[in-house]
């Protein structure tokens, strides 16, 4: 391995070779990134166009919740949810 370095070291041709090879690797890479970035912000952008121009004719229904209810759901699911820090449930209840 330390032969391979010392050949590259040693030949600057062959070491700006590899920098360019390692540049273009780079290049597409970023350029793939940024294609899926462009396009879950024109996703995005669309989305905010429909939600904001059809929220007139298409609104959101209303919700409403029963507080009781609520609280009855809140105690079902808190032995369920972690609430150390290491993410281990608490010991059931007898």
């Amino acid at each position: 391995m330390e032969d391979v370095v010392n050949q590259i070291m040693a030949n600057p041709l062959f070491s700006l070779v590899l920098a360019l090879l390692a540049f273009l690797l780079i290049f597409l890479i970023l350029k793939s990134l940024f294609r899926i970035a462009l396009f879950l912000v024109a996703v995005f952008v669309l989305y905010a166009g429909y939600i904001h121009f059809f929220q007139e004719k298409y609104p959101l229904p209303e919700i409403e919740i029963d507080p009781n209810t609520l609280s009855e759901w809140s105690e079902k699911l808190t032995e369920f949810i972690p609430l150390d820090s290491n993410f281990t449930r608490s010991a059931p209840e007898d």
